[in-house]
């Protein structure tokens, strides 16, 4: 089948012809006027001329049929030079609108320019309507708020790419979650004359995330509620408490914020180790499960014999924590909860029991929840004392310091002392003079 020829392939030839066609022109014109300056020259004289006149003839010839050819070979390369460019968009243009990301280009202004049919479908839109119309408007108020601000950085040169999530506000009347990748679109002066960038209907995934952390936050709440209720366990043998359970973790917490602003801290204490002290603090005397009610209970001093089953608690305690511990890998909380179980009654001058440690060798969380769990008691009533007011614990606290307490500790518990207080009076528990 003969396949017909486009315009570019005419001209290209024709180009060709061009060249013989004047070639040709100029022989004949050369040889008239030999035959007008010398009538009497024979017919091959008249059209050869001399030997150099020839030469020149050819030369001449040669010349604009290297012309005609030259042209021919440039538009030809011109027109595949075009071919591919054509082919190269239609690839490109087909490969944008194969993709699920929806992909726009705006020009400085925020205004479409181009877009592809999944963005149409991300903001349930059509050509007509999002053609023209600033990509900014179709952003809730707020969204649009931070966007608007971000464009006016890239064209001030403060940024050059970045990701920007934010809530869209469909045609239909739905709102979207959205990621779109945002970056300068550059001509080869490196003039800035647009943006472009991927857009993603990210909706769902959040969705989801959100499930996600409602679900964990559930089972936070449910294991919280399940430490309580087990620390309840022993609490409940002993009446005089009171919410000293709840007091403690409070304390525990107040005290372990603090000592995250320390230099010496700052790098230990996490947001993860703050809530997991505040939930386990109050599993520091679980072992009282184990001591019997006539010793537990008993009203008045007990005997040296009687103290020493007391202290068996702290043992008991960790014993207990360490193998629950031992049978759920990676659970920080237990691993804390055991630490205090075991060390709360420990000293820092190595007085303590049951282990005798001194210093930095007892576990931070057990050195916290001492001087926590030394001021409740010290400002709650019990029937063999009466509650101390506030200052009175005060100052052995601070009697103790370097002694039976970190200084650190110690430091961390005049600087929130306030708020000591307002926890002892929202939860009971003040002695007298401090309401």
């Amino acid at each position: 089948m003969i396949q017909k020829k486009n315009s570019y392939d005419l001209l290209a030839d024709s180009m060709l012809w061009f060249g013989l066609g004047i070639s040709l022109f100029f022989w004949v014109f050369t040889s008239f006027l030999r035959f007008f300056n010398s009538p009497n020259l024979s017919l091959s004289s008249v059209f050869l001329g001399t030997e150099f006149e020839l030469y020149n003839l050819l030369i001449v010839i040669c010349l604009f049929i290297v012309y005609g050819s030259h042209a021919q070979v440039n538009i030809r390369k011109r027109k595949i030079a075009e071919d591919t460019l054509r082919e190269s968009e239609e690839k490109y243009r087909t490969i944008l609108e194969s993709i699920e990301e929806g992909y726009y280009e705006i020009d400085l202004d925020g205004q479409f320019i181009f877009f592809n049919t999944s963005t149409m479908k991300i903001m349930d839109d059509s050509r007509d309507g999002l053609l023209l119309t600033k990509l900014a408007d179709h952003l809730e108020p707020q969204s649009k708020n931070r966007f608007v601000p971000l464009l006016q950085a890239f064209r001030q040169g403060r940024e050059t790419a970045t990701i920007f999530e934010g809530e869209l506000r469909t045609k239909g009347g739905g709102e979207k979650v959205v990621e779109m990748s945002i970056s300068l679109i550059t001509n080869a002066q490196r003039e800035s004359s647009g943006f472009r960038g991927i857009i993603r209907d990210i909706t769902e995934k959040r969705m989801l995330e959100k499930s996600l952390l409602q679900s964990l936050n559930n089972v936070k709440e449910a294991r919280a509620g399940i430490i309580l209720g087990l620390a309840k366990l022993a609490e409940h043998r002993d009446t005089d408490t009171g919410r000293h359970l709840e007091r403690m973790r409070e304390f525990s917490r107040v005290l372990v914020v603090q000592l995250a602003q320390h230099p010496k801290y700052c790098d230990y204490i996490s947001e993860d180790y703050i809530e997991d002290i505040y939930h386990s603090s109050i599993l520091h005397d679980i072992g009282k499960v184990g001591v019997p009610d006539a010793i537990l209970l008993k009203k008045g001093r007990l005997t040296p014999e009687e103290f020493e089953v007391i202290k068996t608690h702290s043992l008991l305690g960790g014993k207990t924590l360490s193998a629950v511990d031992a049978q759920f890998k990676n659970q920080s909380f237990l691993t804390i909860a055991k630490e205090i179980a075991y060390y709360h009654h420990e000293r820092w001058d190595g007085g303590g029991y049951p282990k005798g440690l001194s210093g930095e060798a007892i576990p931070l969380s057990a050195r916290i929840v001492t001087v926590s769990d030394v001021y409740d008691a010290l400002t709650s009533k019990r029937c063999y004392k009466d509650a101390f007011s506030h200052e009175e614990a005060r100052a052995i606290i601070l009697e103790e310091r370097g002694r039976m307490f970190d200084p650190d500790i110690v430091d961390a518990f005049v600087s929130t002392e306030q708020e000591f207080l307002r926890i002892r009076r929202e939860m009971g528990g003040l002695g007298e003079g401090d309401s």
